[in-house]
């Protein structure tokens, strides 16, 4: 039975490169190849203190990254959901280990104050490597991983979600798209961002290995150090910190910055 992976080692410079990446690190214990019999626990910073400490600290812009070819804007479409492990009616349920992921939108023009009325998209594949609502991939009938959420007075939306699969040519990674308000839905232009999240290489290594059905897909063909938008387009910036285990699922946070003004 393989060991799971140490500690990921938190990088002082990627923390202070963009503002309130938020969770502990992750600690882990031995687990069956379903992520069972995981043991270990860490302690995740609580968004609210992202958005305590944003004034403070020091307030960045989000580096971009590309939106990629499987996007969809599914702004009219009901896609307004905290939820999107499942297609809109409930059906198709994606495996996975549940991820909860928490995302704070913060002005850089205004000393990083919460922005109110965003639409926050993101996406990602499923375990196998699939998009839902992709003809090329024949999933157009299918919803699950996408959805979008309004940010209300604390510029705070959360999403349940499963950890991403992987796809040729790409490490792990989730998209994510912000628009300063609603009625910038369909804007490119100014206070807009689309970036990648990214996951620390040793916890997509034995993911991939170890849990399934992630196991099933196997590893993955590209890591991080060698992903043209992680390496080239963010600079490692959107690394992720998570906090939980392989059995119970995972919480992470970021904040997003945005010269909104």
């Amino acid at each position: 039975m393989p060991n799971e992976p140490a500690e990921p080692a938190i990088n002082r410079r990627l923390a202070l490169r963009f503002l309130g990446t938020i969770g502990g690190a992750v600690a882990l214990g031995k687990c069956s190849g379903g992520g069972s019999g995981a043991t270990a626990t860490a302690t995740a910073s609580a968004a609210a203190t992202a958005t305590a400490t944003a004034g403070t600290a020091a307030c960045a812009e989000t580096p971009e990254g590309e939106i990629g070819p499987f996007f969809a804007d599914d702004s009219a479409s009901g896609f307004d959901r905290s939820n999107i492990v499942a297609n809109l009616d409930g059906s198709g349920v994606e495996p996975g280990i549940p991820l909860t992921l928490t995302v704070t939108i913060v002005d850089t023009e205004k000393s990083c104050a919460a922005v109110s009325g965003a639409q926050v998209d993101i996406w990602h594949c499923n375990a196998a490597g699939e998009y839902s609502d992709e003809s090329s991939q024949g999933t157009s009938a299918d919803t699950w991983l996408r959805g979008y959420q309004i940010t209300g007075s604390t510029g705070i939306v959360t999403f349940t979600t499963v950890f991403p699969g992987w796809y040729d040519g790409r490490t792990t990674h989730i998209h994510l798209r912000v628009r300063s308000s609603y009625s910038e839905a369909s804007s490119t232009t100014d206070g807009t961002n689309t970036t990648q999240l990214f996951f620390p290489q040793t916890t997509i290594d034995y993911v991939n290995t170890s849990v399934a059905p992630y196991s099933s897909h196997g590893q993955n063909d590209t890591t991080n150090a060698t992903d043209h938008v992680y390496a080239d387009e963010t600079d490692g910036a959107n690394l992720l910190t998570l906090a939980g285990t392989y059995a119970t699922g995972f919480s992470t946070s970021i904040t997003i910055g945005l010269p909104i003004g």
